[in-house]
């Protein structure tokens, strides 16, 4: 038995039970906490009904929902594109896929924040909601180009896997000739011609550049790192320190429930 089919039975035997819950896979206990939080403000019996699990990554969600088709499972959009979420959930109608970027872009956009701080919180803050944007948008350039270059150049590694590479080469002899691995070769050297990656990330940039600041928390920003290295930083200095996952369930706990969310409480059940 694999360790999925273990972590599956697992699963089965030690949480359902007898109970008869069906099951909400997500990636991490990150994911586990932020969504008990969620799913507990919104739906209060949520868990008369449902079971909340983490399957340690994204490809074991997707692996174990090909299994059991009468679970539910949420993975982080990432760098899946419009056409590949298509494609994942014809595969697997029983995945939903985050409206943003990941888990912690609910964490960094600044209209949202404000609106979550208790009035006590923001007294704190002198210059008030405009001078935290400003706090927290200060290095915005930068983490605009860096989300560039993360969807520019990251989709690089799959273009080069459906050109062969490096298995293409890589075969039982008869193995190819010169001619033909020059070939192979000057295909994948296109892939990677610098003045074509650079031109791609410059028009990338130049387009989340005139983006509105909501967009680019949800969609293009890796708050993965912006939330650690900006959000909280800032909101330490402002606001007093405190521990990291304490902060964050905190601001999970008093911002309003996402409502980009309702899809996922939809393919579960629960919105009539």
């Amino acid at each position: 038995m694999s360790a999925l089919e273990e972590r599956i039975k697992q699963i089965k035997t030690q949480f359902i039970g007898k109970a008869g819950l069906r099951v909400l896979l997500v990636e991490g206990t990150d994911d586990v906490d932020a969504f008990r939080i969620f799913l507990g403000r919104k739906f209060p019996e949520w868990e008369k009904t449902w079971l909340l699990v983490a399957a340690g990554n994204k490809s074991d969600v997707v692996k174990m929902l090909m299994k059991e088709p009468h679970w539910q499972g949420l993975v982080d959009r990432d760098e899946w594109t419009e056409a590949d979420i298509v494609e994942k959930q014809a595969a697997c109608p029983n995945l939903s896929v985050l409206p943003r970027f990941c888990l912690e872009s609910y964490l960094i956009d600044p209209p949202e924040l404000w609106a979550a701080f208790p009035e006590k919180q923001r007294a704190k803050i002198a210059g008030g909601e405009a001078q935290f944007r400003l706090e927290l948008l200060t290095d915005l350039q930068g983490w605009v180009r860096h989300a560039a270059l993360w969807h520019g150049v990251r989709p690089l590694w799959r273009q080069l896997r459906n050109m062969g590479f490096p298995d293409a080469v890589l075969g039982s002899p008869p193995m190819p000739d010169d001619a033909a691995l020059r070939v192979k070769f000057k295909e994948w050297h296109g892939t990677l011609d610098a003045d074509a990656v650079l031109n791609g990330v410059h028009a990338l940039e130049a387009k989340l550049a005139s983006e509105d600041v909501s967009k680019l928390c949800a969609q293009w920003l890796y708050a993965k790192d912006f939330y650690p290295q900006v959000v909280h930083q800032v909101l330490n200095r402002l606001l007093g320190q405190k521990p990291a996952k304490e902060r964050r369930l905190a601001i999970l706990r008093t911002r309003t429930v996402p409502a980009d969310l309702n899809v996922l409480w939809q393919a579960m059940g629960l919105l009539a």
